[in-house]
């Protein structure tokens, strides 16, 4: 196996451990977005400091820095809405929601890079748009719905999308990419400073990482590594090959979220069971099959 496709594959193999962990924390452990989303943010704080020490300190204007430190804030914020929706599905059903972010991405570029969309992005645009839907569609007992998460993570996607086009935009100031990321990475990590005014978060964080068993600690640490060194992979792989082809990789997340969460869920009880009717087989599988072909159309 070539490099490029190890640290391609890597990327989704390691957020999908993110998207388990991340459910049976807030489903049985640490029951507030809240406080996930405050410890989240302090664990910006150790790679700042590298990312400064790798690329040096660097103050931009002050309107640059303003911004880019927005820029990471909704980053880390949106957090809260990602954890609310895993609380109401399947990590795998989430995950598949997450890869509309793409089209979000290109039209908020659209708008304040002036970034052109193409008849072939428009199509894509409505295929990623049809896979998530059909993500978010759902059968009980009382018929079919949609589901909870799906209004959640449109909001966080579309967020977290404008927060990758302001560090794209501002990312060119700086001297370097490590120096940027850098003060992206801080207003990342302002989100906790903030959260501490909030008196009442205050006494959720305290009481819920005050007596957190150990089993739950180490999936809060391999969570949040894991993500991070699953998005030092993807950016390391996009060196290495085609952007096309590595997003057409992540593409595969949800799938393997879903192959994991029915291997987990057999020897850590607190990981929820995927939904295997055949229903939802049906429209995960159509869903995850539209999510590729809008992938692969997007990058043409």
């Amino acid at each position: 196996m070539n490099s490029w496709l190890f640290f391609a594959l890597l990327a989704p193999l390691l957020w999908a451990f993110t998207n388990i962990f991340d459910g049976a924390l807030r489903r049985h452990f640490i029951k507030s977005d809240f406080a996930l989303t405050w410890i989240a943010a302090v664990s910006r704080l150790p790679f700042v400091i590298i990312f400064f020490w790798i690329g040096g300190f660097e103050i931009p204007a002050l309107p640059v820095l303003l911004l880019m430190f927005l820029g990471g804030m909704l980053w880390t914020g949106p957090m809260a809405l990602y954890f609310k929706a895993i609380e109401f599905e399947e990590p795998s059903r989430v995950a598949l929601l997450l890869q509309m972010m793409p089209i979000f991405t290109l039209l908020i570029a659209y708008l304040l890079l002036g970034e052109t969309l193409s008849t072939i992005q428009a199509i894509a645009f409505g295929i990623l748009i049809t896979a998530g839907v059909l993500a978010a569609i759902k059968q009980t007992g009382k018929g079919w719905h949609f589901s909870k998460a799906f209004v959640l993570v449109l909001i966080a996607g579309l967020l977290w999308a404008f927060s990758d086009v302001l560090f794209k935009k501002f990312e060119l100031v700086f001297s370097n990419f490590f120096a940027a990321f850098a003060i992206y990475f801080f207003g990342s990590f302002l989100v906790s400073i903030f959260s501490m005014f909030n008196k009442k978060g205050r006494k959720s964080i305290l009481s819920y990482f005050s007596n957190l068993p150990i089993r739950a600690w180490l999936m809060l640490i391999g969570s949040m590594l894991a993500g991070i060194c699953g998005s030092i992979s993807f950016a390391y792989a996009l060196t290495l090959g085609k952007a096309s082809l590595t997003a057409v990789i992540i593409g595969a997340q949800p799938l393997i979220v879903f192959i994991l969460g029915l291997l987990f869920a057999r020897f850590i009880s607190e990981i929820r069971k995927e939904d295997t009717s055949k229903n939802a087989l049906i429209l995960k599988a159509i869903s995850f099959g539209l999510v590729i072909v809008g992938l692969v159309v997007l990058e043409i």
